[in-house]
């Protein structure tokens, strides 16, 4: 009988060297053409941190195979190609805010994707009780056929790649999971206070998307008693009846949250009682003649400067700090 030769490592090595080198531009040049693709299928659907990719190194593919897979193949005496074992090689991640956000992108993802395996890593720490590290969804991919027809794409049409997705918070978790040096093998009450900590991040995320769905529960609120011009509008204003304000006046002007958090934060500070009642009235009262003087001028006002304007003009004496001397000055002159 035949003996059956095992299997060169040495030589399944110098081919995948030789594989990982020849190919390194062509597979960066794919995950760049992948990360474009996927940035325009996101974008102004779900509120993403980052997009980025990366080429596994070819040393830590090596690492990888034996770890994983060649104990096995050598004991079944089976020929192997070592690049397609590594599923990672072409490497993506999405950051994003929320954790329902996780599935609304995988959703996204399948309509210009085929998905070849999925691996939740949250269902697996769910499945157990004595085990940490970082949550996310990876999925393993390749364009689909009706994209990959496209010129564009049809050259990568046969390269997968792994997609991971996660919440800035699991992101965050994951690179201080990977600095923890000893997870395993330690006494139990350190391994407690890692598992705590882990739990910690867990909590952080399921609070972010509770304030998410609450802010939106607010800013339904605050649609109700505008609309409905509830006796609420002689509240304090809050940022969300400021922007809902705002954005109906100037609805080709893009307000930014935070900077009109900071805005309402200003207007407060000057007059603690200021109501979103006060703001709808110095609009109607003088924002005509405010952008009628804007239209007079060389300086471009914006919504901002505008607002201020009329603010101050509904109570000069109550409201000057809002502007600059220059400003009020300015304003004064021009229209006596």
């Amino acid at each position: 009988m035949e003996e059956i030769k095992p299997i060169d490592f040495d030589k399944k090595l110098s081919e995948f060297h030789s594989f990982y080198d020849e190919n390194f531009k062509f597979l960066n040049s794919a995950a760049e053409v992948f990360k474009t693709l996927i940035s325009a299928l996101l974008v102004d659907k779900v509120a993403i941190d980052t997009i980025t990719y990366r080429l596994k190194e070819r040393e830590e593919c090596i690492s990888k195979f034996k770890r994983k897979y060649l104990t096995e193949i050598e004991s079944n005496n089976t020929d192997y190609v070592i690049q397609n074992h590594i599923t990672d090689l072409v490497g993506l991640r999405v950051v994003c805010l929320h954790l329902d956000d996780i599935k609304e992108i995988q959703k996204l993802i399948e309509s210009n994707f085929k998905e070849i395996d999925i691996t939740d890593k949250s269902s697996q720490l769910d499945s157990t009780e004595d085990k940490f590290g970082y949550r996310g969804l990876h999925l393993d991919l390749m364009i689909n056929d009706e994209r990959s027809s496209l010129p564009e794409y049809s050259k990568f049409k046969n390269i997968s790649f792994e997609l991971q997705i996660r919440t800035i918070i699991q992101d965050a978790w994951s690179v201080l999971d990977h600095k923890i040096k000893y997870k395993k093998n330690i006494p139990t009450e350190l391994k407690r206070r890692i598992i705590r900590l882990a739990a910690l991040f867990e909590v952080a995320d399921e609070e972010f998307l509770r304030i998410k769905g609450d802010t939106l529960k607010e800013q339904e609120k605050a649609k109700t008693e505008i609309t409905g011009k509830t006796k609420e509008l002689k509240d304090n204003i809050d940022v969300f009846k400021f922007l809902l304000v705002a954005e109906q006046q100037f609805p080709n002007y893009h307000f930014i949250e935070y900077k009109a958090d900071g805005f309402v934060g200003e207007v407060l500070r000057v007059d603690p009682t200021f109501s979103t009642d006060t703001l709808i009235n110095a609009l109607e009262n003088h924002k005509t003649a405010v952008e009628e003087y804007s239209a007079s001028t060389s300086n471009y006002m914006n919504p901002y400067t505008i607002i201020r304007h009329c603010i101050y003009l509904e109570n000069k004496a109550m409201y000057k700090t809002l502007l600059y001397e220059s400003q009020r000055n300015a304003y004064e002159k021009r229209t006596q």
